[in-house]
């Protein structure tokens, strides 16, 4: 999506663009925004409250897909820490996969009673709370009348029979987990065919004998958000197509409206809290690694890092992260720290850890003579005697690193000053305190707080 560049460009971009608020589009590649389009150039305005429901709809299959996501990366996180005489326990893991699980079957089910909603007040099919329900078989042979939908709810009839047996249906599944039971998941160690948390295709009662882990007996975690979640968007896509051909035939007098290309546009409310001028929005890229789809898994890095670190690693990394500091010359961060740092009388951890983690790089860092490296807010403008560059053995933080740190709340405490002018003093360093305030590229504001020469 373009940033808008002014009001009047925003406004433009939300005429033209579609009524379906609250989606992120690019993550729903299976859902088509050129038809979303058209169906918004069709419609007549006095019209567009009716698609109030279709709206609600696909909001929740986009957080039912973040759900099924959620289980996915859980379990592969998990499965891929197996190492022979090693059997990786994740209770947290484990509860959250779970949860992750029912909120797919909850939000599908959810989406399918908003359509539910939507087709009984479109099609005029008479019916009145719950009895707008895809549970109800009156309901269901009602939608089977309509024109191409009736077909595809047709050969649906197993996944949405509410007496079915098996977790193949999202309705019988939902009803199970909310009111009687719960996803009965067993991990599988070492991981096997069925994945590491397999899901039972019964819903009643089920075997985990050897004999029967199988994929006859259980889908694989992905397996199972893959098929409901299939089901679900192409049965919204043949609902979008019905009602295009709905309002194309209202529109007969009217000059066809061809769709038009154009980036796709995730429109989400945002309310000023105050007078500002804006000159420029700046707008969160697309990352494809986040997408999903029968390939592609949503990747968590900061959250699989997390999960090789023992606690005093975690600790430690969370206390050195105080110590991030970057350059005002060339932006570049660093670590300005000894080789190891105490965090207590007991445990002392050597930073070649993080080496061998992939967030930290022992690098020889090139310092000029008046640089100003920055911490939080404070400045420590460095000078020496001679008049030459001066090269320091630190640590600079990858890539991956910098993620992790910003999952870490720092206040930059009075300690982490102290840290950083020892360490620069050791250096041969003379430290000049700053506060610093307004930076910019021309240039920041300060006051000296101090001065810290080293002993010579």
């Amino acid at each position: 999506m373009t940033a808008p560049k002014n009001q009047q460009d925003l406004d433009n971009i939300i005429k033209n663009s579609h009524f379906f608020k609250r989606v992120a589009f690019d993550f729903l590649p299976e859902i088509s925004y050129e038809k979303l389009c058209l169906l918004y150039k069709l419609v007549r305005d006095d019209d567009r409250k009716k698609y109030a429901s279709l709206v609600d709809c696909l909001i929740k299959i986009q957080w039912s897909k973040f759900a099924g996501l959620e289980a996915i990366t859980i379990e592969e996180s998990i499965s891929r820490q197996f190492q022979d005489e090693i059997i990786p326990f994740d209770p947290i893991g484990q509860a959250r996969h779970s949860k992750a699980i029912f909120d797919f079957v909850a939000h599908l089910k959810s989406s399918l009673d908003s359509m539910a909603v939507f087709l009984n007040l479109y099609f005029s099919l008479g019916y009145t709370g719950g009895e707008r329900d895809f549970r109800k078989p009156q309901f269901q042979n009602a939608v089977k009348d309509i024109n191409i939908i009736g077909a595809k709810i047709a050969s649906l009839g197993k996944w949405l029979d509410k007496d079915e047996v098996s977790s193949e249906s999202i309705i019988a599944t939902r009803d199970e987990w909310t009111h009687r039971n719960f996803p009965e998941i067993t991990a599988m160690s070492p991981p096997i065919k069925i994945g590491y948390l397999p899901i039972p295709k019964n819903l009643k009662n089920f075997n985990i004998d050897n004999e029967h882990l199988s994929s006859i007996y259980f889908w694989t975690t992905k397996g199972f958000v893959d098929f409901h979640f299939e089901k679900m968007s192409d049965l919204f896509d043949v609902v979008v197509d019905s009602c295009l051909k709905v309002e194309k035939a209202n529109n007969l007098n009217k000059k066809n409206r061809k769709s038009v290309n154009s980036p796709k546009v995730s429109l989400f409310p945002m309310k000023a809290t105050k007078n500002q001028e804006v000159k420029k929005m700046r707008v969160k890229e697309y990352n494809p690694i986040y997408i999903f789809n029968a390939s592609k898994l949503l990747e968590e890095l900061p959250d699989k890092i997390l999960r090789f670190l023992t606690k005093n690693e975690a600790d430690l990394f969370a206390k050195i992260a105080g110590h991030k500091i970057f350059n005002l010359r060339d932006q570049s961060q660093i670590f300005l720290v000894q080789n190891n740092i105490i965090l207590d009388d007991k445990n002392v951890i050597d930073f070649k850890n993080f080496e061998q983690l992939g967030l930290l790089n022992y690098a020889q860092v090139v310092l000029k003579k008046g640089d100003v490296l920055v911490c939080g807010y404070r400045g420590f403008k460095i000078l020496w005697d001679d008049d030459g560059d001066r090269s320091i053995e630190t640590y600079s933080i990858t890539k991956i690193g910098n993620e992790l740190a910003k999952l870490v709340s720092v206040n930059y405490e009075a300690d982490y000053i102290d840290d950083i002018i020892k360490f620069l003093n050791k250096q041969k360093i003379n430290v000049q305190l700053l506060a610093i305030s307004n930076i910019a590229k021309t240039g920041y504001r300060y006051d000296t707080l101090g001065h810290f020469p080293y002993e010579k």
